[in-house]
């Protein structure tokens, strides 16, 4: 019975380091890399002190 036990628990463990490491790529790339004034045209925003700001009608940094 202890080695099913030890079977489930290192598979479960397997598993969850495994999605884990797909989470924390992503988030790595989402906050590093983006340049002042970058404009993100599919959300309609650009990137200005490590945040995003949303577009307005008369806002340079934004470009249809």
């Amino acid at each position: 019975m202890s080695i099913v036990r030890f079977a489930m628990s290192a598979l479960s463990l397997a598993l969850i380091i495994t999605t884990s490491g797909c989470v924390v790529e992503h988030d790595r790339g989402y906050h590093q890399g983006y340049q002042e004034g970058y404009y993100d045209r599919e959300h309609h925003r650009w990137w200005h002190e490590h945040s995003w700001r949303d577009c307005d009608d008369h806002d340079e940094h934004c470009r249809d």
